[in-house]
């Protein structure tokens, strides 16, 4: 048993090891511990179900020991920075000032033409408009806008307006969200009073919410 837990840790570090060899761009929006825990475990539990050889119990321990193992890089990653660089890598700035920086462009082993191609995801076409464009350690692109070309807000046009938070799903299909409920604050009293005062049953209610601010919105399964 002890065998299979230590051949575990040993392929979980070359693994990690292999996966930072790759580079930030094949992690998608898995922590690059986390791609190789998904790894490992789609693949040990194939063993045991397609090799008769192998005990069910054994199929099981090193998935056991390769979880725990995660749990416990996540809780140290957390506590310490060298331990977080090392599983979960650095983030990397390509674009700084609207200037290309050409070596960690090629650290990262990306394009000019795929850095150009996130940037259009982004909603940006143009270099010189960016502040900053910041490749996560999740392998996800940031863009930051300079201050010319972002979107005027409210406060640049010095326009006070109320917190409206998120909405909260209080219905839906037909069906209460008890806990919706309980974080909006509402109680099932009140929900049953605004159903009320608009004449409508809950049954007929395909999605109804309330925002932080209280505002009210519904709508029906069928337009009546």
């Amino acid at each position: 048993m002890w065998t299979c837990v230590l051949r575990t840790v040993v392929m979980y570090g070359f693994l990690t090891a292999v996966m930072r060899l790759l580079g930030k761009r094949q992690l998608g929006e898995l922590e690059i511990s986390e791609l190789v825990t998904t790894l490992m475990v789609s693949e040990l539990a194939v063993s045991p179900i397609t090799n008769s050889n192998i005990s069910f119990f054994a199929g099981l321990v090193p998935i056991a020991a390769l979880v725990t193992l995660e749990v416990a890089v996540s809780k140290l990653m957390i506590r310490s920075v060298t331990l977080k660089r090392i599983f979960g890598g650095t983030p990397s700035i390509l674009i700084k000032n609207g200037a290309i920086d050409f070596d960690e462009l090629k650290k990262s082993r990306i394009g000019v033409d795929e850095l150009l191609s996130s940037l259009r995801q982004a909603g940006t076409t143009c270099v010189e408009d960016v502040a900053y464009a910041i490749l996560e350690a999740n392998g996800q692109l940031s863009v930051i806008p300079s201050a010319n070309a972002a979107p005027l807000c409210a406060k640049d046009m010095k326009i006070e307006k109320a917190e409206r938070g998120i909405a909260h799903g209080l219905i839906i299909d037909g069906f209460v969200n008890q806990r919706s409920l309980d974080q909006s604050g509402k109680s099932r009293e009140w929900l049953d009073g605004e159903l009320e005062k608009n004449g409508i049953d809950e049954k007929d209610v395909l999605l109804m919410t309330v925002d932080d601010s209280g505002e009210v919105r519904y709508q029906l399964r069928e337009k009546k």
